[in-house]
């Protein structure tokens, strides 16, 4: 959704990484309630896994945020088929709308220069709003 893409991209313009900023425009918007301790652990996670170019942050972070919808907290409460099959289907659909889930693949611009962060920046807003959307067409928000 708009709200979702526009959040994101303020809180990165802000100074938040791209997990950060997924995550952050997502509890807002959607009213999440995270506590301040699921940012912290996922704030390592930007740059593709702290800066190595590996799996992007802001499919980290949407990844997260379907976590927080679907997860659980004990073995008992639900197979993992039923909750990988959320993360499974947003991650084909970002690999389909991007060409890759690579950080360095998707920007492949010098780190740390305004060209890098503009295009982060892109990339981190749009995977706010497909994520925001696929949580609304999934029913995954009760």
């Amino acid at each position: 959704m708009k709200k979702e893409y526009e959040l994101a991209e303020q809180y990165h313009t802000q100074g938040n990484n791209c997990v950060e900023s997924v995550i952050k425009a997502c509890n807002d918007s959607m009213n999440l309630r995270l506590p301040d301790e699921s940012i912290r652990m996922a704030s390592v996670m930007g740059g593709g896994i702290g800066r190595s170019g590996c799996v992007c942050g802001a499919l980290s972070g949407a990844c997260l945020v379907i976590g927080s919808l679907v997860g659980r907290l004990d073995p008992a409460e639900k197979p993992l088929p039923e909750m990988y099959q959320y993360t499974h289907e947003f991650h084909d659909r970002f690999k389909k709308h991007f060409g890759t889930t690579c950080c360095r693949a998707l920007n492949k611009l010098s780190f740390g220069t305004p060209e890098y962060r503009k295009q982060c920046i892109k990339i981190t807003a749009t995977a706010a709003d497909m994520v925001s959307d696929f949580i609304e067409e999934k029913h995954l928000k009760k």
